[in-house]
């Protein structure tokens, strides 16, 4: 199966429009208010829906906003899926009406069966693996994400870029990779890294 591809903290009907025709599967918009440099504009997130609604799936990014707040947001941005990032907990995602997504933040060289306890703990899905800082540090322990995802649908996340991204997929085999940073220069999306990232994860798989 070949793996598919989310390319996140999209800001920009153009980069929409590059992942999308590049093969991406999925583009995440970054809702939360405090994470300034990957937030998106729910005005932009709304072009793009009206472009893409139907061809990629279209996901936001929320971490420990008010409940009716993310309904709202899903409702006016048509989204496909709801990614948590914050403490929500299980009885908060039921509530959402559309495809749920968790995202589980571990150290490098992270308890196995802890991490195994974490997830089971919620219904939703997709569970997203991901390293503790956004956008530094060392990436998850690959093997041990590898053991997850036969057991978990999961999208692997933290740390990938155009380079690495083959080599990834071919350890921990993930149903889906996700990138934000590594495919930004300068801290704005780069059109080139957006379709190599897309490429490299496609290709003889």
């Amino acid at each position: 199966m070949k793996v598919k591809v989310k390319i996140c903290a999209t800001r920009s009907l153009e980069a929409a429009e590059v992942a999308f025709e590049g093969g991406a599967d999925f583009l995440g918009f970054v809702f939360t208010p405090r994470i300034k440099t990957h937030t998106v504009d729910s005005e932009v997130v709304k072009e793009i829906s009206k472009q893409l609604k139907g061809k990629i799936n279209l996901v936001g990014v929320f971490q420990n906003m008010p409940l009716n707040q993310v309904q709202k947001i899903i409702e006016t941005c048509n989204l496909d899926y709801a990614q948590f990032h914050g403490d929500e907990p299980q009885e908060y995602i039921k509530q959402i009406k559309i495809k749920t997504i968790k995202a589980f933040r571990f150290p490098g060289d992270f308890d196995i069966e802890d991490a195994r306890k974490q997830m089971k703990q919620f219904k939703v899905d997709v569970y997203l693996l991901d390293r503790i800082e956004q956008s530094e540090g060392q990436m998850i322990n690959l093997e041990k994400a590898s053991v997850l995802a036969k057991e978990f649908p999961l999208i692997f996340a933290g740390g990938l870029n155009p380079e690495n991204v083959a080599d990834v997929i071919k350890k921990v085999k993930p149903q889906i990779v996700d990138v934000a940073s590594g495919v930004e220069t300068d801290g704005k999306q780069d059109i080139e890294k957006i379709r190599k990232f897309i490429r490299e994860a496609k290709k003889n798989f």
